[in-house]
C-alpha cells in the first residue's frame, strides 16, 4: 500500500475513509501527514502516519464494524481515554462516536469489515461475538500474538502483490483468531459509566453545540458529576472541559477563515461570532495551535 503525503490536517481529514472525522490539533503546530488505503475484496484497510499531537473526533461508518490497531509508540495513543499497548485492539461500533488521541508521532491501521460479511452472519461463536461488538465501542484485550497476526494480515492483504480473495481470507481468519484469543475476564471494581459510552454522549452534545441547538458553554446532561467529568475530559481529550471547548472554538474559527477567503466579515468579527474576544491572548492561542496568524489563514485560502 502506498501512503500519500498531506501537508495539513485539513487535507488529511478529507482523505480518511469509512469514518466521519474531524482532526483537532493539540499544538504547537501542524505537521506532515501520510495516509493510504486499499480495498481488499470489500474489506477496507487503511494506514496513517502522524507527526504532531492531535486528536480525531470521529463516528464509525454505519455499514462497517472497524478494528483500530495502534502500537502506542513512539508516542502514546488512546481510544476514548483508554491507552493502546500490546494486546489492545480498538473495536469501533457502527454509528458510535469515538476519539483517537495521540501525544506525538504515531501510526495506526484500521480494518473496516462490512456488516454483510459472512463472519457476522454465521451461527457460531465468531458471528455471535462480532454482532455483540457492533452494539458498542470498546478497547479489547487479547493475546499480543493475536493482535500481531491481525496487523500482519492487514499489511499482507493490502500489498499490491496479494490477490484480493486471498487477502480477504487472511483478514477474516485473523479476526476469527482474535475472537478466540480475546480476554474473557470480567471487569473488576465498582460498575460505572463506560468511557466509550461517555465519549459517544459527549460527541453527540458537541454536534448539538455545532448546530446551535445547545449552549456551547454547557455540558449538563452527561451522566457524571463535575469531578468525574474533569477526569474523563483529561483522559479522553487531554484537556479539561473548558479548555477543550475553547480548542474546538479555535478550530471553528480556523475553518470559518478558510471558508470566507476575502469575505466581508473581519477577522475580529469572526472571532467574536464564535465566542472569542479578539485580543492579543486569543491571537497567541491561535498561533500556538495553527502556527500562523488568522490573517495568513484567510490570505492563503483567498489565493487558492
Amino acid at each position: 500500500m502506498e501512503l500519500q503525503r498531506y501537508e495539513s490536517f485539513g487535507e488529511f481529514e478529507d482523505a480518511v475513509v469509512d469514518v466521519d472525522l474531524k482532526v483537532r490539533l493539540l499544538g504547537p503546530r501542524d505537521g506532515k501527514w501520510r495516509l493510504g488505503h486499499a480495498d481488499v475484496d470489500g474489506i477496507t484497510v487503511q494506514q496513517g502516519v502522524e507527526t504532531v499531537p492531535n486528536l480525531c473526533e470521529a463516528s464509525g461508518w454505519p455499514t462497517h464494524l472497524m478494528f483500530l490497531l495502534s502500537p502506542g509508540t513512539p508516542g502514546p495513543t488512546w481510544l476514548n481515554g483508554v491507552p493502546f499497548g500490546p494486546g489492545k485492539v480498538g473495536i469501533l461500533a457502527p454509528r458510535r462516536g469515538f476519539v483517537f488521541r495521540a501525544a506525538g508521532p504515531n501510526e495506526w491501521t484500521t480494518i473496516a469489515l462490512p456488516l454483510t460479511s459472512d463472519l457476522l452472519q454465521k451461527d457460531n461463536e465468531t458471528g455471535s461475538v462480532l454482532r455483540a461488538w457492533c452494539r458498542s465501542t470498546r478497547m479489547l484485550d487479547a493475546t499480543p500474538a493475536a493482535v500481531r497476526a491481525l496487523q500482519q494480515a492487514a499489511t499482507v492483504a493490502a500489498h499490491a502483490c496479494t490477490s484480493p480473495t486471498i487477502g480477504r481470507a487472511l483478514i477474516e481468519d485473523a479476526i476469527a483468531g482474535l475472537v478466540v484469543a480475546r480476554s474473557r475476564q470480567p471487569a473488576l471494581g465498582r460498575p460505572g459509566a463506560s468511557p466509550h459510552a461517555m465519549c459517544d454522549a459527549a460527541l453527540s452534545r458537541f454536534g448539538l453545540m455545532d448546530g446551535g441547538e445547545l449552549d456551547a458553554a454547557r455540558l449538563a446532561g452527561l451522566p457524571v458529576g463535575p469531578r468525574s467529568l474533569r477526569s474523563f475530559f483529561h483522559n479522553c481529550f487531554g484537556l479539561g472541559p473548558k479548555q477543550y471547548l475553547h480548542l474546538r472554538r479555535l478550530h471553528a474559527i480556523h475553518q470559518a477563515l478558510q471558508d470566507m477567503g476575502e469575505g466581508l466579515a473581519s477577522i475580529a468579527e469572526t472571532f467574536e461570532r464564535h465566542g472569542y474576544v479578539y485580543s492579543s491572548y486569543t491571537l497567541a492561542r491561535y498561533c500556538a495551535i495553527f502556527g500562523e496568524l488568522p490573517s495568513a489563514t484567510r490570505a492563503r485560502q483567498a489565493k487558492a
